[in-house]
């Protein structure tokens, strides 16, 4: 599943068309990568959100003792939200900061960041899918840290009906809130330590 992620986020730089006349100038060259810079600026958001996906998806899967049918198919759901954003940053890429754009891409980082939360209720949901041994610290502070990425992406879209800068700003504090989780990756490496599972 995680490979599904990998090609998404490699989907997005082919959505950066190149000239294919590579005979022009340095100044050519220059003013080609001025004029691409919101798609470069859209690709790096985009980037930065997916793999932010991609590593609570990842912790998810982690913690996880079994999966059942039910389990794997919200997982699909995940996935084809998210096999959506190559699509939703071309939009953005080119219709640049187009209020009606930006709320397109809020509403599905909210749902993708909203079908992340269901994974991790449903696995949760009377400890049916998960590793008994888990600090109920750790499980509450996942939680949270799951939630507050579609929260802010669901004010985000609200924001983008008064300042698309601040929508995108607030696209961004998404990912850069999990680039560390220190009460989870403390729990992991414990785990690894005592010899204890968590996947």
């Amino acid at each position: 599943m995680l490979g599904i992620m990998a090609v998404v986020a490699t989907l997005l730089v082919l959505g950066i068309a190149v000239p294919e006349d590579h005979l022009f100038s340095e100044e050519g060259l220059l003013s080609f990568l001025a004029r691409i810079r919101q798609d470069l600026m859209a690709h790096a958001l985009s980037f930065l959100i997916i793999t932010s996906y991609w590593m609570q998806h990842h912790v998810i899967f982690l913690f996880l003792n079994h999966a059942n049918r039910a389990f794997t198919w919200l997982n699909f759901v995940f996935l084809f939200f998210v096999t959506l954003i190559p699509f939703a940053t071309k939009l953005m890429a080119v219709y640049r900061q187009d209020m009606f754009v930006v709320l397109i891409y809020g509403l599905l980082q909210v749902a993708c960041g909203g079908m992340l939360s269901v994974l991790w209720w449903y696995a949760n949901r009377q400890n049916r899918l998960m590793a008994t041994s888990i600090d109920p610290k750790v499980m509450r502070s996942m939680t949270v840290r799951i939630l507050m990425g579609p929260i802010i992406n669901l004010a985000a879209v609200g924001a983008s009906l008064v300042s698309v800068p601040l929508a995108l700003a607030m696209f961004v504090s998404v990912p850069l809130l999990n680039l560390s989780h220190h009460r989870v990756d403390s729990s992991l490496r414990q785990s690894e330590v005592s010899g204890g599972q968590v996947d």
